[in-house]
Order: structure tokens, then sequence, then C-alpha cells
């Protein structure tokens, strides 16, 4: 290691977590290639515990401190002294206070906004008052003060402009993980078909309560199970009305926890239909992996699934019960209909790859650095 500054300091502390993890596990390989090519030095902030994959880039540790906690903003300050770099890039909306201290206050700040749910109404983001005015604070922080801001979308992007007017915003859509794409061995699977799938945790902008009342509407009529498919706990510290519905449909509902990756894909690719019903989000990556796992998939007419799943979907309105009802009823008994919109999402999700990559957004970085 030489005594050149470090170009750039990242925050890889969340990578095992899901979303956010999925985001930087997907950006560090193209991150460190784009710096090497590029001649520019690069370190990663990961806990004591969770040591990230890297080959040319300086490894940072860190106590484990959770997001949004004022042990994060300590954790940064110490990293952001150790290492004094010239850039600081957080994958996630909290401001980092330290780089406003005469000490860091030349240091560059990339910050990325996922999503804008977290300022949204209570019947969407299910925050009190208290935290959305915290995520706003946030917010109009990053866009006064940050480089650039990254989004995953241009409906994030449009979104989050309208809450900070004179942040710089760049959108960059995040790739499916090639893997999805190789074959699967659907024996993993651990439901037996026939199913219905959600994957993700059970937050209030998640919607779950309407896909659990349309289910319930419809169970009678189709042989398939509802299997929801989360993160750890995939009920707790979300939604609280959703263990009570689910609870209320038997053993006509499955809630599985953290499953392995090839687990996972073998979930997947072995139901019949995936179905995303949220109110708000800001990309959406389990429709379009499940398109490149050949799964037929409906999502909700929002803007942000209307961007990332395109013609690969099909659409339902996510207030109205009856009709998603009715289009899993009409899905679950037409296995030609759901075929056909299973290859629809594999044409969409192969185009779109061929298409994206990180790298954009590892070279919006470096370009700023430069």
């Amino acid at each position: 290691m030489t005594d050149r500054r470090v170009d750039l300091l990242f925050d890889a502390r969340h990578i095992r977590q899901s979303g956010i993890g999925t985001y930087i596990a997907t950006l560090l390989p193209s991150l460190e290639e784009t710096f090497t090519q590029r001649g520019l030095s690069l370190a990663v902030l990961v806990n004591e515990h969770a040591v990230s994959e890297v080959r040319h880039a300086r490894i940072v540790t860190a106590a484990p401190a959770a997001m949004y906690t004022v042990g994060e903003q300590r954790v940064w300050g110490r990293a952001l002294d150790e290492v004094r770099p010239r850039g600081f890039w957080v994958p996630h909306y909290p401001f980092p206070f330290a780089t406003l201290s005469p000490r860091h206050r030349r240091t560059k700040l990339f910050v990325t906004v996922h999503d804008t749910m977290h300022v949204r109404e209570r019947e969407i983001s299910g925050q009190s008052a208290a935290r959305r005015a915290y995520a706003r604070a946030m917010f109009m922080l990053d866009g006064r003060f940050a480089t650039l801001v990254l989004t995953p979308s241009e409906a994030t992007s449009a979104t989050f402009a309208a809450i900070a007017p004179r942040a710089r915003t760049t959108a960059t859509p995040i790739p499916v993980d090639e893997q999805w794409f190789e074959p699967v061995d659907r024996a993993l699977s651990p439901v037996a078909e026939p199913y219905l799938l959600y994957v993700g945790n059970a937050k209030w902008h998640k919607n779950l309560p309407l896909l659990l009342m349309a289910f319930g509407d419809v169970a009678g009529d189709i042989p398939h199970r509802l299997v929801i498919a989360g993160s750890g706990e995939a009920l707790r510290g979300g939604d609280e009305r959703v263990p009570a519905l689910a609870a209320a449909l038997g053993d006509r509902v499955e809630v599985m926890g953290r499953l392995d990756f090839d687990v996972l894909r073998a979930l997947v690719a072995s139901a019949d239909l995936l179905v995303m019903p949220s109110l708000h989000e800001g990309a959406g990556l389990p429709p379009i992996e499940a398109m490149a796992s050949h799964t037929a998939v409906i999502v909700a007419d929002i803007p942000a699934l209307r961007e990332t799943c395109g013609d690969g979907a099909d659409y339902f309105d996510p207030l109205n019960r009856s009709g998603l009802a009715e289009l899993l009823r009409t899905l679950c008994r037409d296995s030609q209909a759901r075929a056909e919109l299973g290859e629809r999402g594999w044409a969409h999700v192969t185009a779109r790859q061929k298409g994206l990559s990180l790298t954009p957004a590892a070279e919006a970085v470096a370009d700023a650095l430069t």
C-alpha cells in the first residue's frame, strides 16, 4: 500500500442484507474493474465479521452498526478519519455528517437512493411522522451536498428531484445477476407444486395484504398455495396486518425465511407465477429475476415497475383487490397463458440485460473523481 491518498471509500457493510446487499454485491466487481482500469485506488468499508470479497481494494473494518443510527454516523466518521479518501460512496440515503466537518469538507460524497418510500404517507411507507421527517431531512442534505446521487430508475430520480430540486442525479438501472440465467435444479425447491410466489419483506409499501386477500378470494377455485419468501423472518417488523391474514388462510400459505441462493432460484423457477403487489418501489429486482427463470410475472401498475418490467409482465391496480383476484384466477387456470407470459418475460429480461451493467454507476463516480 502506498502513501497516496485513497480515491474512493465505498461502504459495503450491508452486503448480507436483502435489497441493498444485492446492489452492493453486484456493484463491487464493476467498481473494482473500473477503478483499476482508470488507475484509481479504492477502499471498502466492511463489518468485522462480513468481509467483502475484493481483489484490488483496501479493506477497512468497522464494528457493526445499524442503519439510521448514531452508531452508523460514528462508523463513517472513524473510517473517514482513517482513510482520508477523496470520495466517499454511501449506498443508501442517510447523510454522513462527518463530511461537513472541516477535516472532510473537500471529500466528494456519492449517495445511492434506491427509492423515496420513506417520505411517503403512512398508508404506503408505514413510517411515523417523525421517521418521515428524518428521511426528508436526509434526502435534502443528500441533494444539497452530494456530488452525485445515483438511483436505480428514472422513476426514482424524478421523485427524488421533487424532494431535492438541487440534486445532481443519474439513473443507473440494476442488471440481473448472471447466475439467474444459468440452468437451475428445480428439484431443490422446498415447496411442492403448484404455487404462487411472493419474494420480499412484509413492509407496508410491499402491499402484501392485497395479495393475501385476493388469494383468499380465489383459493377455493385453484389448487395453488401462496408462498411468501423473505429475508430472515419474512413477517417480522413489517405490516402488522400480514401475520393475521396469512394465519387465516392456514396451510394454503407458506412463509419461508432466508434461503440459500440455489434453493431460492429453484423456488422461483418452479413457481407458476411471481406476484409483486407493491405500492412503491425503486426499481424491482424479483420480477426480472423471475423472468430470467422463465417464470410468469404479474406486478403492480406503478411507474418504477413499468420501467423495469416493460412488456415482460402483466399489470394490475395495486388498490384493486377484485382485479388482482380475477387475474390470479385466470392465470392459475390457464397454463398456456402462463407459458406465453413467461416467454414474454424471458424476451424482455434478456434484451434488457444486453444493454445494462453497473459499470455506468462506477464510471459516473470515477468521472467525478478525475
